[in-house]
This record gives C-alpha cells, structure tokens and sequence, in this order.
C-alpha cells in the first residue's frame, strides 16, 4: 500500500524514503524566511519541502536544492517534478560541502543537523539528516558565507541553546543575524527553537516570537496566518 503524502494547499510530498519526515520546523521555516531574489539555495532538502514552499512563494525564482541522502534526493526530485513549480526546481544530490557556484544565490535556506556530538539514532540516515556528523554548524557556515550574494540572506533554525555558538561561528565567516524569530511550540514551555536571518556584515537586529498552540489543537493566530497560504487544516 503507498504511503500517505503530506498534502499542502498547492503540492503534496511523497516521504517514505526520506530520512526525515515533514514537521512544525520546516513548515515554519518555510513560511518565514525571506524568499526574494532571482537565485534560491536549499541545503539539506529532505522531501523537498523547503524548496516548494520558496518556489510557490517566489513565482519567479530558480531554486536548487541538494541533498546528500540518496533515497531522499530522489524522492525529492520525484516531488519537484509532480509540483507546479517543475521547471524553475532542481534536485541535486551531493555534498554540499562541494558545491561550487558560478553565480551566488541571493537566498540560502537551511533546517540544520544541529544536535552536536548525540549521535543517538540507530538509523543511520536519520542520524545523518539530524545530527552535525554529516555536516556542522563550521562547514555550513562556510558554504553560506562562500555561496551567498553580498547583499543576500540565509534563514535557518536551530535550537535555541545553540544560537551562541552558531552567531559565534558566523561571525567567523563575517555572518551576522539581522531577524530572529524565538519560536515556542507550546504556551507556558520554554521556547526550544530559534529561527535566524544571516547577512554579511553587522546588521541592525529584528527580534519577534511565535507561538504554535496556546495548548493541544488550538493553534495561535499568529501560526495560522503565517501558514494559511500552506496547510490545509490547522
């Protein structure tokens, strides 16, 4: 029997062979980073989710996306092909660590491995896909700095108890966050993730949060107007 797709408003994604599955950090993600610009990277694409999520935001953008997992990669590009946005979404998979670019991108989305040294999955790819073994905080942020036009911007999320290192290691690179987004999932818990804006060079910083749910099933406005354009139920 095939597995159930994850249906959004305007395309589906096939998962099955994906090392990780859709959830609240991409989809929030995707809905929040700025997307402008003709030239969009997505690192670490899983399913494909956050290059779709761009290209129906961006009606005119060329969007890359790579991935390091083979059965991901092809799944991703199986979804890239069923979606509106064929012809402007291409699939590559490799190492990112590799990629060289003629043309910088004017946009770099990322949903990190980010549990550093906690190699504690017994599956190999999804410790891969969630844990800085396959590629850290120091090599993405040497991509992004190398890859990134002077005057573009990479969003990605992390925990929020890693945000001192990753600003660390950006600045680093002459990486500076200039949005950030605490993002709490539940009312009254302490926020876990944190969404960062990158530039080059210091920037004047822009500082929001967002709740996903006052409690179990009842999701805030804030959340629903931010993935109205997306989900189809909430």
């Amino acid at each position: 029997m095939a597995a159930t797709p994850f249906r959004f408003k305007q395309f589906s994604l096939q998962q099955d062979r994906c090392a990780l599955k859709v959830g609240t950090d991409a989809v929030v993600l995707g809905a929040w980073a700025d997307v402008d610009g003709a030239r969009i990277l997505d690192i670490g694409t899983g399913s494909g989710v956050l290059a779709l999520m761009a290209a129906q935001r961006n009606p005119v953008a060329r969007i890359d996306a790579v991935e390091i997992d083979e059965p991901s990669a092809g799944q991703a590009a199986e979804n890239a092909a069923a979606s509106p946005w064929a012809a402007r979404v291409r699939m590559h998979r490799m190492d990112v660590r590799r990629m060289r670019s003629s043309e910088p991108y004017d946009r770099i989305l990322c949903n990190p491995p980010f549990y550093a040294g906690e190699m504690g999955s017994a599956d190999v790819r999804t410790g891969l896909a969630k844990h800085d073994g396959g590629l850290t905080f120091t090599e993405l942020l040497e991509v992004t700095a190398r890859l990134l036009a002077p005057t573009g911007r990479s969003a990605c999320i992390i925990p929020l108890n890693r945000e001192a290192d990753l600003c660390t290691i950006a600045a680093g690179h002459g990486l500076f966050p200039a949005r950030r987004c605490v993002l709490h999932y539940l009312e009254g818990r302490p926020p876990k993730r944190v969404l960062l804006e990158l530039v080059h060079g210091p920037s004047p910083l822009r500082t929001e949060e967002l709740l996903v749910e006052h409690r179990p099933g009842r999701f805030s406005d804030a959340y629903r107007a931010l993935l109205a354009p997306f989900l189809l139920r909430f």
